[in-house]
């Protein structure tokens, strides 16, 4: 009996668009959570400088940013502003 990898596996469970759709959910937040941490990273601040130019506890930054998809588009350009980040969405 031959196996196989796992790429052959994502390879072809990426034809199912209910796994595909799931996968791409989930790359997406990834992203965003890199996003975020990188803004916080590049600004040289900490979670608790970011919490604090937010006006907010140090422990709601780490659930922000590990829940990325749950934070309303007004939280997220508070936290933007508060690592020194402005920017735009635009539709691609």
């Amino acid at each position: 009996m031959k196996f196989k990898t796992l790429d052959q596996i994502h390879t072809e469970s990426m034809q199912d668009p209910e796994y595909r759709t799931a996968y791409e959910a989930e790359i997406a937040l990834e992203r965003l959570q890199q996003t975020l941490q990188g803004w916080r990273i590049e600004a040289g601040l900490t979670s608790a400088q970011v919490a604090e130019r937010m006006g907010i506890k140090p422990p709601t930054i780490s659930r922000m940013e590990k829940n990325a998809t749950k934070m309303s588009y007004e939280t997220l350009i508070r936290y933007a502003r508060a690592c020194g980040i402005s920017f735009k969405l635009q539709q691609i």
